[in-house]
């Protein structure tokens, strides 16, 4: 007896189509491939991802900056209070996101726990940033006044891994959001539900459709994320060598970039 590679020769059954997100999404768009998605817990297929590229970044990128001007516009305070009407909302739906994240990254129910709980911490401090967002009024000489004015950048790509599948998107939506930003978010293709579930619920509490996406994928749409000129902002976490040439990548391409690795 020999074992099946993981994948082949299983029973043909349905399984959840998880896709991107985003305004430019219609009913005639269909990706031009997909990959299935297993569960580490014991390798049975969970659902199939769609593999998005260049094209779907560009529209991604085109839908984000038009609505950045109406984004951006709203005060901070509005921003925050959609932030926290997101809160109540994630803590309403804690369970959900607790089994998405024990299903698609094998955690079990006390460390997925901690993944959400880490998370909200994040949502909580964003929540704070009318305060923290102040700008200065500064007198650096004789009849001389500086004026300190904190302003969104733009569009902001945030690409992220899959061992922490709602804590790690955490470090750069919220606070992106509330500071007046557009967000592309790119989760891993191993771990693509969670954020998938995270996204009604951010919709719901009245973050507009333009102003967060997602880009589902792999390398190509990293790369394509890296390089687009629409694309002012960058966040990465994962290992140390990719972090590095995602940095050096988004560095190039003009980018402010943020590149975690370990």
């Amino acid at each position: 007896w020999h074992p099946r590679p993981r994948g082949q020769y299983r029973m043909k059954r349905s399984l959840p189509l998880i896709g991107s997100i985003g305004p430019w999404r219609g009913p005639a768009y269909k990706a031009s491939r997909t990959m299935e998605v297993f569960s580490p817990a014991d390798g049975s297929s969970i659902a199939e991802v769609e593999v998005a590229g260049a094209e779907e970044v560009d529209m991604a990128v085109a839908a984000a900056q038009a609505e950045f001007p109406a984004w951006s516009a709203a005060t901070i305070k509005r921003r925050a209070s959609i932030m926290l009407r997101f809160h109540a909302l994630a803590e309403a739906h804690q369970g959900a996101i607790v089994e998405s994240i024990m299903l698609e990254n094998g955690k079990n129910r006390v460390e997925a726990t901690g993944d959400f709980a880490k998370g909200m911490e994040t949502v909580e401090w964003a929540c704070s940033m009318p305060q923290l967002a102040q700008g200065k009024h500064l007198t650096v000489s004789s009849g001389v006044t500086c004026h300190e004015v904190k302003e969104p950048v733009g569009v902001v790509a945030s690409i992220v891994p899959f061992n922490f599948p709602f804590m790690v998107p955490f470090w750069t939506l919220p606070i992106a959001l509330v500071a007046g930003n557009c967000v592309i978010l790119k989760p891993s293709e191993k771990v693509p539900m969670t954020m998938h579930l995270v996204a009604d619920l951010l919709y719901e509490a009245g973050v507009p459709r333009g102003a967060f996406q997602i880009v589902q994928g792999t390398q190509d749409a990293s790369n394509a994320l890296c390089d687009h000129p629409g694309v002012q902002a960058l966040t990465f976490v994962g290992s140390s060598r990719v972090a590095k040439l995602v940095h050096d990548r988004a560095r190039a391409a003009g980018k402010k970039g943020i590149a975690l690795g370990g």
